[in-house]
């Protein structure tokens, strides 16, 4: 999944950009927030792959938010929501590998892969 952001240095203008399943959004004032789908009850979460040269940095751990149901199930599914801040201008591979952090040497579930651009 590859997906093509520009985003401004202080993202003065609100822009929404959805991606499959409406992943990815920026808005004003609140740098850039990616939202995965997730479920921590397999033990699986979305790791961050901090480049060399980072344009953007984490702004604090990533939440979870848990999907509505009527039921109340356990251990349901959710999404799993990162916040990134712009450092300075250029470009940048966002990538997040939904993996079991303790595994080591294993490959990830899942990739979810974005290339940024911060003016």
């Amino acid at each position: 999944m590859l997906r093509r952001i520009v985003v401004s240095g202080a993202l003065a203008a609100v822009v929404m950009i959805v991606a499959a399943c409406g992943l990815f959004m920026s808005a004003a004032g609140q740098g850039l927030v990616v939202r995965l789908p997730s479920n921590p009850t397999t033990g699986y979460r979305w790791i961050y792959v901090e480049p060399k040269d980072a344009v953007l940095r984490v702004d604090g751990p990533s939440t979870f938010e848990a999907t509505q149901s009527t039921g109340g199930t356990v251990g349901a599914g959710g999404t799993e929501i990162w916040k990134l801040a712009p450092l300075k201008p250029g470009q940048q591979q966002l990538r997040f590998e939904y993996r079991r952090p303790w595994e080591q040497g294993v490959a990830p579930s899942q990739l979810a892969t974005y290339s940024v651009t911060v003016k």
